[in-house]
């Protein structure tokens, strides 16, 4: 019995060691599209507490969401918010987002408040 605590302790352990070499600090690059441009994303890591800005241009009108969430694995979940709005698109969303095994791409998709669902690739630059 104790020789199972043990080892139980030992896997949450490792999980949670696992989860502290995941740095996700950086700007990260948005490619989404032709009709996308200066699509950056810069996302602040603090222990499991992420915060992220995305900036982009769709042709050629601003968009501006930020967002907080949390990593989990190798996965952030996060809750946006608009603050520079194009006519008709969303107001806030959700996405979630899991970081390749290279450590240099995060894949997932977003939901937005209208009801749209999509993915999202977001490439390390720093």
């Amino acid at each position: 019995m104790l020789k199972n605590l043990f080892i139980l302790f030992s896997v949450i352990s490792l999980a949670a060691n696992a989860q502290d070499t995941i740095n996700l600090n950086g700007v990260w690059r948005d490619s989404s599209g032709a009709s996308f441009s200066n699509c950056n994303a810069i996302i602040t890591q603090v222990g499991n507490k992420i915060t992220f800005s995305h900036y982009l241009e769709f042709n050629g009108q601003p968009f501006m969401e930020f967002g907080t969430g949390a990593l989990k694995n190798r996965t952030i979940k996060y809750k946006v918010k608009v603050t520079k709005e194009i006519s008709g698109w969303a107001t806030s969303g959700v996405h979630q987002l899991t970081l390749d095994v290279d450590g240099k791409t995060l894949r997932g998709t977003y939901k937005d408040n209208k009801g749209n669902v999509g993915p999202m690739v977001f490439k390390r630059v720093h």
